[in-house]
């Protein structure tokens, strides 16, 4: 789910504006780690035979480790009630993964500690990590990849975030990235909600992403956000009803089609949006006083290069299509190069060549 600062901009004339809602160090650092993170997933069922898996167990396996880990020590971590992290600790171990025993240094304590089932399912994770983490190492340099990881560490220590321990991959390699990734991007996911709740909105739900994301200049449809999330559409319903019950959105007949209902944000609404930008900009200058403005920005840029490497800006909402030409554009000139963009123009320009 991509945070609610990451809303289409609703002033088609304003592109400044709109690249800054668009383009941000944000949606890259999450759409690149849910990429990582969902390719890691896919592959562990697919190839390897691991199943029930869900994306929300990662955090989990990866604090429990080959140490193990209190429930109480796992929920402190997250930042979660015992009672939220037990519901998927008893998933995690319904699934085979994990299981509880006697703590040896407390007795009517229980640890959580990894059956051969999750051990074996660290390693073909690790090693599908590492896989992946090679193909990325091609689209950017292994430098840059490198000064990516030393400005992560900084913030890992600054921030004082739990670094995953090395999963041994046979490789001498360590697959640090797709391990590293995730906590910094629950911290700015957490952080900017935290920011923008001071600004004056402080019943943010992180659910409510789903919804804000996709309202475009033209409004949003709620089967087509039910569609690009992948979630039912009494879900979004919900989520837009608690919307616009706070005054973020309002509904408004579609004229294309007089049986359904556009949502399109209030005046609330789009301050909501603006002061989201300002927490984005004032997170960035936390964490550049952190790890250092140069270290920054090029961690920033080497997360930029592979989301739009990974083309992870193509859009799944119809809606706002028209409105994605220009970076479309940009996109295929990086892509093509000065004159295989020139000919691709002709092409447009004069279909029948093609022939």
């Amino acid at each position: 789910i991509l945070p609610m600062v990451l809303v289409h901009p609703l002033n088609s004339g304003q592109d400044q504006t709109r690249e800054r809602y668009r383009d941000n160090f944000a949606r890259h650092l999450l759409g690149v780690t849910l990429y990582l993170q969902s390719s890691i997933m896919d592959a562990l069922t697919r190839d390897h035979g691991h199943i029930d898996l869900r994306l929300h167990f990662e955090p989990y396996i990866t604090i429990i480790g080959s140490e193990g880990a209190r429930l109480s020590d796992i929920a402190e971590l997250l930042a979660i009630s015992r009672q939220a992290a037990n519901q998927t600790v008893n998933q995690i171990e319904a699934a085979g993964y994990i299981t509880r025993q006697a703590d040896p240094r407390d007795g009517r304590a229980k640890l959580l500690v990894a059956t051969q089932h999750g051990i074996q399912l660290r390693r073909d994770g690790a090693s599908e990590a590492l896989r992946l983490q090679r193909q990325l190492e091609a689209m950017v340099g292994e430098q840059a990849l490198s000064e990516a990881r030393e400005t992560m560490q900084l913030l890992y220590q600054g921030l004082g975030l739990l670094a995953p321990a090395p999963v041994d991959t046979g490789s001498g390699q360590d697959a640090w990235l797709a391990g590293l990734l995730p906590r910094l991007r629950d911290y700015v996911n957490h952080r900017l909600m935290q920011l923008t709740a001071e600004a004056g909105h402080p019943d943010l739900k992180q659910s409510f992403g789903q919804v804000l994301t996709a309202i475009g200049p033209a409004g949003g449809r709620i089967q087509q956000l039910a569609d690009g999330h992948g979630v039912s559409k009494q879900a979004i319903s919900a989520i837009a009803t608690e919307l616009e019950e706070l005054g973020y959105i309002h509904r408004v007949s579609d004229p294309a089609d007089a049986r359904q209902v556009l949502l399109h944000f209030t005046g609330r609404g789009l301050g909501l949006i603006a002061d989201s930008v300002a927490s984005v900009d004032a997170l960035y200058a936390e964490l550049s006083r952190l790890a250092g403005a140069a270290g920054m920005e090029t961690f920033c840029g080497v997360l930029r290069d592979l989301y739009r490497g990974l083309h992870l800006e193509e859009d799944v909402f119809g809606n706002s299509a028209a409105l994605d030409i220009r970076a479309l554009a940009r996109q295929l000139q990086q892509q093509l190069g000065e004159e295989g963009a020139r000919a691709l123009g002709q092409l447009l320009l004069s279909p029948a060549q093609a022939e």
